[in-house]
């Protein structure tokens, strides 16, 4: 299924490769025999043209091809899908931008990757809610699995605004992000907070 998946993403935006490969996170691939190659993760992708351009710090190569902070890291890389989103010290004077409508087959509201970052670099991949950060539960395999929730749905705005990674995003697990979107409008991080701690007068 990730295999055709990888080479249905590849012929989609012409990419000139032999193999493809596709991970969800961008962490782990299976081993590429044919060059050059495109690996995949659910936003974008990054083409190697031989074995030695895989030789880079950030990457390394042992039974599975291994990127422990993901594809979406290393140079080269390419953004090309970005509805799906789903650590360094912010610097100042930088402004987010998240909201901006784009047509493709519905409206889609672009989600900004550096807000994301940013957002992560201030709190880490801990959930802000029920404090789990999932490494901790999976392993290494779940290093840099987390969400991003906005406080106030984009998709209410309708125009392009000024994020604040730090105020206007929090990073949830996803059992607590599928909890806070359980309703319309969605739950505050706290009343779901809350929850947890089996404070009652939450309603339901």
């Amino acid at each position: 299924m990730k295999r055709k998946q990888a080479g249905e993403l590849s012929k989609k935006f012409g990419l000139n490769v032999v193999q493809s490969r596709y991970s969800d996170w961008g962490n782990f691939y299976g081993l590429v025999q044919s060059y050059p190659c495109a690996l995949w993760d659910r936003s974008g992708y990054i083409i190697f043209e031989n074995e030695d351009a895989l030789k880079i710090p950030g990457v390394s190569i042992a039974k599975k091809i291994n990127v422990p902070k993901g594809i979406s890291s290393l140079n080269g890389y390419k953004q090309v899908i970005h509805d799906i989103q789903p650590p360094e010290e912010l610097p100042d004077g930088v402004e987010y931008y998240e909201g901006a409508v784009q047509q493709i087959k519905v409206n889609r509201y672009e989600r900004d990757k550096k807000a994301r970052d940013a957002c992560l670099s201030h709190y880490g991949y801990v959930c802000q809610v029920c404090h789990v950060k999932l490494s901790d539960i999976y392993g290494a395999i779940a290093e840099n699995l987390i969400h991003v929730h906005h406080i106030k749905p984009i998709s209410e705005i309708g125009e392009s605004y000024i994020v604040d990674p730090v105020t206007d995003l929090i990073p949830v697990c996803p059992n607590c992000h599928a909890v806070i979107h359980s309703k319309s409008p969605p739950y505050a991080p706290q009343e779901v907070s809350a929850m947890l701690h089996n404070d009652r007068t939450v309603e339901l």
